[in-house]
């Protein structure tokens, strides 16, 4: 399948964490500056890492509670009001949000009882996963895989810890998905599953204690399976969509410890000069 190129964009994305000694760019600028460069299919593709953002927003708006929304959602509060008017007139126009959100909007029109939490984000995420698996584009198909498999198995891990109902916690329909809710409704010692083949080292992490190491361990794996599915992408929307989000690790790293941050920032620019520099741009 075609996929356009974006060797410029792609050779200068680690000068655009450091022009010029300036502070790393947050994610709202840093988007600007993609939706500047790509080709609208290829930003929309962009647009879907940033909609768990606006399931949060969502759940916020059903609650009133708008003065907590995330900057990084695709829609702003004024945009979740005219859906929720649309949803009362007949003669709608075509929705500007997924429809797995329009859904959930709907089940919601004219009720006031207070939201079930749990229930609405299991829904919204079940929409995303099927709405990326039927994105056309391989590695957002592969990377949501993947990175559900992990949520799952901390969802079971949590759950039985805890005591709660994994069957509200694990989301999707993949294989993994099944398999860790029949060990959670048989109540048996769960056999650890061999496939995919990443799934023993996940295990494996979510056992251990100690919370930054853990979640720093998590991120790397994360990190390196990106890195093993654009390993022959030098200029595509697909490693622009893995190095977005490495990105997002980068931040959110800043944020929870800021030398594991500055070391993943670090590792993020080699990354991207080599690539450049093994390219022959910007020689």
């Amino acid at each position: 399948m075609f996929k356009r190129q974006y060797c410029y964009l792609v050779a200068g994305l680690a000068d655009l964490i450091f022009d010029s000694g300036k502070v790393i760019p947050d994610l709202v600028e840093f988007r600007e500056e993609l939706k500047e460069a790509l080709h609208p299919s290829d930003y929309y593709l962009v647009s879907i890492l940033f909609l768990p953002y606006d399931h949060d927003n969502m759940i916020a708006f059903f609650e009133g509670k708008t003065d907590k929304w995330n900057i990084h959602g695709n829609f702003s509060p004024d945009e979740f009001e005219e859906e929720k008017k649309l949803l009362l007139t007949i003669g709608r126009r075509k929705d500007a949000m997924p429809s797995y959100m329009v859904e959930q909007m709907a089940l919601r029109s004219g009720e006031e009882q207070s939201v079930d939490r749990v229930f609405t984000w299991q829904k919204l995420t079940e929409g995303y996963i099927n709405l990326v698996m039927r994105s056309g584009n391989r590695f957002l198909e592969r990377w949501i895989s993947y990175d559900s498999d992990i949520r799952n198995i901390f969802a079971l891990l949590n759950a039985r810890e805890m005591g709660l109902d994994a069957a509200r916690y694990i989301v999707g329909g993949s294989n993994l998905a099944r398999e860790l809710l029949t060990a959670f409704s048989s109540g048996k010692e769960l056999a650890i599953p061999l496939e995919p083949d990443y799934v023993p080292v996940i295990f494996r992490i979510a056992t251990e204690n100690e919370f930054l190491e853990r979640e720093r361990k998590i991120d790397l794996e994360r990190w390196a399976y990106i890195d093993s599915i654009t390993l022959f992408e030098y200029f595509t929307i697909d490693l622009i969509l893995g190095y977005l989000i490495k990105y997002m690790m980068v931040l959110r790293w800043k944020q929870l410890d800021p030398v594991t941050g500055e070391s993943m920032l670090r590792k993020l620019i080699d990354q991207m000069e080599t690539r450049a520099m093994s390219a022959g741009i910007g020689d």
